[in-house]
């Protein structure tokens, strides 16, 4: 099994990062406009880009502090692997983040494209939180990596 292993530090609250990874108008600013996020633990999150579609089980969402997804569907390659976001609040407008998408079946295929892809998407998150703008869109280069 492989894992992808993530760490950022991002200068903003915990409340403002967990809301970006967590609620539909969050995501919608820094991955995609097309996605439903889960309301609490047990509910599904729905997201789309171009021909990507992940159905994300919501196994553990505690506010300010954690989220754990599990991909229920999408890419052969990614169905049962896990998504671990979890937040430490370092000082007052400083957090750090700790993402992992665990679980590949293997460490060639998808799983390098993917693992580029979340150091990418990481940075438009922080740049979302950091300066509450839009980032560029995702280019599709970058998203066809994980079809």
């Amino acid at each position: 099994m492989a894992d992808s292993l993530h760490q950022i530090e991002i200068h903003t609250d915990a409340h403002t990062l967990y809301q970006a990874i967590t609620s539909d108008h969050g995501i919608k600013s820094w991955w995609t406009p097309l996605c439903h996020m889960a309301q609490k633990e047990g509910d599904n999150c729905r997201i789309s880009y171009e021909s990507l579609r992940l159905i994300l089980f919501a196994q553990k969402l505690l506010p300010q502090k954690r989220a754990f997804w599990v991909c229920l569907d999408g890419p052969q390659d990614w169905l049962g692997t896990e998504l671990w976001w979890e937040i430490e609040q370092l000082g007052p407008k400083l957090c750090r983040l700790d993402f992992k998408h665990m679980n590949w079946q293997r460490d060639d295929g998808l799983f390098p494209q993917a693992n580029s892809m979340w150091g990418n998407l990481l940075n438009k998150l922080k740049d979302y939180c950091e300066c509450q703008t839009l980032p560029e869109p995702i280019h599709r280069p970058l998203m066809e990596a994980i079809n």
